[in-house]
């Protein structure tokens, strides 16, 4: 929960996909000059002597997985055990830590500096059109894509950054169910770092060409491939604070690599596409609302409100015309409405473009 972007579960999702996830860290400041191999028995082990939920412990590659099926909604705790690094002297997990694979031994990792840089990346605005503050409306789009448990409430945050990762996970999954590719679904580090470069990006450039909301969205989502690097066949998108730890490790698995690969490249073509929906014409709000609900799981009752709350015969200020009201609706979706400091009053309406 550190990282402040966790979302709800698309209802009647198969598996592990349709449970909240979270990520818990055991400590281990003593466990140095011990075998992974050892460290995670002993850990599946204790979970197994004094587990009180009704599934079975779940074996994980790095792990354990405890699922709370009877909790509505349901979600699952994945719980992987860390020690320092041998030069990290800081304590309480802090700084760069080493985790069990059951295949490769100890592995690099740095959860709680990787948390920092996201949240120091968080604070920093993208300048919009107009100065329109893309972090004060997008409440809506977010309570609509994450529902935490009510003890997780100091966790919401009306943050750009953190509303772009929600919506793109969300996608993910709806794109993983429709598609039957669950099993080779970007994992939510490898989306959460490569947003989050491209959102630094789309900050650097905003200061010289300012973007509306939707605009910014689309610039993080076309921007994202560009931090994926690629040494000879082997593919890396590491956490910035610890170049050891390789979120995409599994694309370099020789067997089925490719297919992780493969599966990122289509979900995110199907990405670009469905934020597209906001530029697009639509022959109703229904058919509107309907393309929402496909691509985000959205109700089409708050797209048909944002949408009928717009004039459909009005071109926005400051969009050229035949740009129709289901730009705005979308752009409410991902934070804010297309704005302006002209004044609406002084618009004139033109002939009904959607």
């Amino acid at each position: 929960m550190r990282l402040q972007t966790t979302i709800n579960p698309v209802p009647g999702a198969p598996a592990d996909l349709g449970t909240i996830d979270a990520d818990a860290i055991v400590w281990l400041p003593h466990a140095r000059g011990i075998d992974a191999r050892t460290v995670l028995e002993v850990i599946e082990r204790r979970f197994q002597e004094g587990s009180r939920v009704q599934e079975d412990i779940q074996r994980l590659r790095r792990g354990v997985r405890i699922v709370y099926a009877d909790e509505n909604p349901g979600f699952h705790i994945d719980v992987t055990p860390a020690r320092p690094c041998h030069h990290n002297e800081q304590s309480d997990g802090l700084g760069m830590l080493e985790v069990p694979d059951r295949e490769h031994g100890w592995k690099a990792s740095s959860p709680i500096p990787y948390a920092d840089w996201l949240h120091d990346a968080s604070k920093q605005d993208i300048m919009l059109e107009h100065v329109v503050e893309f972090n004060k409306s997008h409440a809506a789009m977010d309570s609509a894509t994450q529902a935490p448990l009510p003890e997780y409430k100091e966790y919401q945050k009306d943050d750009p950054l953190r509303a772009s990762i929600k919506l793109m996970k969300r996608h993910r999954d709806e794109w993983a169910i429709r598609t039957k590719n669950e099993g080779y679904r970007p994992i939510s580090a490898v989306i959460t770092t490569l947003a989050t470069h491209a959102y630094l990006d789309v900050v650097a450039q905003s200061v010289y060409t300012a973007f509306t909301p939707l605009q910014a969205i689309l610039a993080i989502v076309n921007r994202m491939p560009d931090h994926i690097h690629r040494y000879g066949n082997e593919y890396y998108v590491c956490n910035p604070e610890d170049n050891g730890e390789n979120f995409a490790e599994k694309w370099n698995r020789p067997d089925e690599g490719y297919k992780y690969v493969d599966a990122f490249n289509k979900w995110h073509a199907s990405a670009r596409s469905a934020l597209t929906l906001g530029l697009d014409s639509h022959a109703s709000t229904e058919t509107f609302a309907k393309a929402v609900q496909e691509q985000f799981g959205i109700g089409p009752t708050f797209v048909r409100e944002v949408n009928e709350s717009i004039p459909a015969n009005w071109t926005m200020p400051g969009r050229q015309d035949g740009v129709t009201r289901n730009s705005v609706a979308m752009g409410s979706l991902f934070g804010s409405s297309v704005s302006s400091t002209q004044s609406q009053a002084n618009v004139a309406p033109v002939g009904r473009l959607g």
